[in-house]
């Protein structure tokens, strides 16, 4: 997703400060939203903190195995390093500058994933903390905790993500949105290249609940499962529903596209299609 959180929040808080000055006699359930931002904040979110989980991923993956990574600029560290000793402590370090990595996001600061077992194991758990880090220059905070849940139906695995107050601060450290999710990550491609992690492909799927830059509260729901493809800048496909508390008969409805890798979205309110490209 490169620069695409920056330019493209820009845009939309001018949007959002124009679309929130209210008559104060108009009764507010009468009123209609015309701001979709908190879309874009939950989509920024989204984005940062799956881009973590592909940096945990270059370092422990379908291979099960242990690694030192990968994007070049990032260096890493596991402690104990072996295949016997649990728990691991892996720590990604992408320096004080902004360091880019092969899926073209820039990051900077730490990584801290605490491994109670292997990667692919049913019931390991993974906590990631987060040090001065940086996601496009947008500083992201908070914890996440990932369970392997085992295998699905279709024999997949299916780990699942809680992360609880997140916050994200845009680059200028004008504005910080909110961010809590409760979803499913179902590890859908790549079982069989071991060697090869930029064929990778999650799916995600679930609910969140944040509070917008703009002060609007909102909770979500994915309507099509959100694809993430390691080798992948941005999220390719899926859509979600997003509504605001104080407009809960004007749902806004976030989609991805049709699972080109590439920068096309759009957000659906009160009837107008909005062509969003994330630069």
């Amino acid at each position: 997703m490169t620069s695409n959180i920056t330019k493209l929040f820009t845009a939309l808080l001018l949007v959002s400060f124009t679309a929130l000055v209210y008559t104060g006699c108009k009764k507010k359930e009468d009123e209609k939203p015309k701001d979709y931002s908190a879309s874009t904040d939950n989509a920024n979110a989204t984005n940062a903190f799956a881009g973590i989980w592909k940096e945990i991923s270059t370092v422990t993956d379908s291979s099960n195995t242990l690694r030192t990574p990968t994007s070049g600029c990032a260096t890493a560290t596991i402690t104990p390093f072996d295949m016997v000793t649990w728990p691991k402590t892996v720590v990604i370090d992408f320096g004080t500058v902004n360091c880019t990595g092969s899926d073209g996001n820039r990051r900077r600061g730490k990584i801290t994933a605490v491994f109670t077992g292997p990667y692919l194991d049913s019931n390991t758990v993974i906590t990631v903390t987060l040090t001065n880090y940086y996601h496009n220059d947008y500083h992201v905070q908070g914890t996440q905790t990932i369970t392997n849940r085992g295998h699905n139906s279709a024999g997949h695995l299916v780990y699942n993500v809680i992360v609880n107050s997140a916050t994200v601060t845009t680059p200028d450290g004008a504005h910080t949105s909110t961010w809590s999710t409760n979803q499913n990550r179902e590890f859908y491609a790549g079982y069989t290249t071991n060697l090869n992690i930029f064929d990778d492909v999650y799916l995600i799927t679930g609910s969140a609940n944040g509070t917008a830059a703009n002060g609007e509260s909102y909770t979500i729901v994915v309507n099509t499962a959100l694809r993430i493809n390691v080798g992948c800048p941005w999220i390719v496909s899926g859509s979600f529903t997003l509504t605001l508390a104080d407009y809960p008969t004007y749902p806004i409805v976030f989609d991805y596209g049709a699972g080109a890798c590439d920068a096309n979205a759009t957000a659906l309110l009160n009837g107008t299609t909005y062509n969003i490209t994330m630069y």
